[in-house]
């Protein structure tokens, strides 16, 4: 039995990496909790047969505003409250659901973790936990963050993992979908989404996001508070999704996604599975250029009668018969070496979209080997031969990429059903 539970508001699928940075440079602060101080020990949430304290709390509350770059003021903390209560009781959750299916997570598994943060902010780990204490913060309140996400996403990859399958018709469909919007603007955009799990608890968790909009209009970190926050497997990431077209996103997001100009962040977005608030951080045009080709050429000039027309036509005559056997840019310099009139010359790299008008036109059909006819510049008669050429590269996502990304998308979405069905199982008593 639940007497009161919370839309989760932790990513359920938190990898390693996701564990916050910290904002080094800030100034040290004081702890002001906004729940009485008379004894921290006390009890602030019980979930099942685990206890979240008043002191847990506060030391979160420190970690998490010292991550966001805020200031811990007393309206500061009264509107991180209710997200950061919600998290550490997802974590418990987490916790406990490992433990029965017999997950461990193991002191070296904590200690690295803690040492690729400390690697992080330019520290040792030791550093790291004399600057937390130096922020009046208990250092063990780090490790009470780090381990429920490797015990999650343990758990996740051991009981889960197997109910997800990406076929290929689906990677061969979503491919389809990327090539029909290659060309089209995209937009950087960050994602900070919140689960509902009930009607009853819409109201609530709009809330949440209005608190945590008021947050980032404050000054805060939208990188930092999608890491601590955001119910999503792009947590670890800061909530990047990464550049989006338009049509790419559900329809309620794509709507607001088109709104937004760089440096803007949405509303709250309400779709069927919860609330987003997405930040667009820049826009361009991609696709690719054939003009950034990258050509290995070779040239040569043959050196043409400026004052016999009929000279002169007899010479590119005699050089484009000549182009019609050459078979590379070596029988190019046996050409341009029989002949006294010409020279001959090599380059490398060289983009496509950099070679002068005329020379550009000819040689941009070309494929390896093969050679232009004359080219009149000025005086000379010029024959270009491709010896090596290089496309630009696709900016569509290979098929293992394509493959992974979908699967890692099913993997959260399964995730998050288990956190929920976790916590209307649990029996969660709140007493702040």
């Amino acid at each position: 039995m639940t007497r009161r539970s919370f839309a989760p508001i932790n990513a359920a699928a938190h990898a390693l990496r996701a564990a916050l940075l910290l904002c080094v440079a800030a100034a040290p602060f004081a702890l002001k909790p906004a729940v009485a101080q008379e004894n921290i020990l006390r009890i602030a949430a019980v979930v099942n047969d685990d206890v979240i304290s008043v002191y847990d709390l506060q030391n979160r509350l420190g970690i998490v505003a010292l991550s966001s770059g805020l200031d811990l003021d007393q309206e500061t903390q009264q509107r991180l409250l209710p997200q950061v209560m919600r998290t550490m009781i997802d974590e418990r959750l987490q916790m406990q659901a490992a433990a029965e299916a017999g997950v461990r997570v193991t002191d070296r598994e904590v200690e690295d973790a803690m040492a690729e943060l400390a690697g992080r902010n330019n520290m040792q780990p030791e550093q790291l936990q004399q600057f937390l204490a130096s922020r009046r913060i208990d250092p063990t309140a780090l490790r009470q963050q780090i381990e429920p996400q490797i015990a999650w996403a343990k758990y996740v990859q051991r009981q889960l993992r197997r109910e997800v399958r990406i076929g290929e018709d689906q990677i061969d469909a979503e491919m389809e979908r990327l090539r029909s919007v290659a060309d089209e603007p995209q937009s950087r955009v960050y994602e900070i989404f919140l689960s509902v799990d009930s009607v009853e608890r819409d109201s609530e968790v709009r809330q949440n996001a209005e608190r945590l909009l008021n947050q980032i209009r404050s000054g805060a970190s939208f990188d930092s508070l999608a890491r601590s926050f955001s119910q999503s497997s792009t947590a670890q990431r800061g909530g990047d999704l990464g550049w989006v077209a338009a049509g790419q996103l559900e329809p309620q997001l794509d709507e607001a996604l088109q709104q937004l100009e760089p440096g803007m962040v949405s509303r709250p977005i309400r779709t069927v599975a919860g609330y987003y608030l997405l930040y667009v951080t820049d826009r361009q045009i991609p696709g690719i250029n054939p003009m950034d080709a990258s050509i290995d050429l070779a040239q040569m000039t043959v050196r043409a009668p400026t004052d016999d027309a009929e000279a002169r036509d007899l010479v590119r005559r005699e050089v484009s018969q000549s182009v019609g056997t050459l078979g590379g840019c070596g029988d190019l310099q046996a050409l341009s070496d029989a002949r006294p009139d010409s020279s001959y010359a090599q380059a490398q790299g060289v983009r496509l979209g950099d070679l002068p008008d005329g020379v550009r036109e000819a040689v941009a059909p070309l494929q390896k080997s093969k050679s232009t006819l004359p080219i009149e510049r000025g005086n000379n008669f010029v024959v270009v031969s491709v010896c090596d050429r290089k496309e630009p590269e696709s900016s569509l996502p290979s098929r293992q990429e394509v493959g992974d990304r979908l699967l890692a998308e099913r993997m959260d979405r399964r995730a998050r059903r288990e956190l929920r069905d976790l916590r209307r199982a649990a029996f969660i008593d709140v007493r702040l």
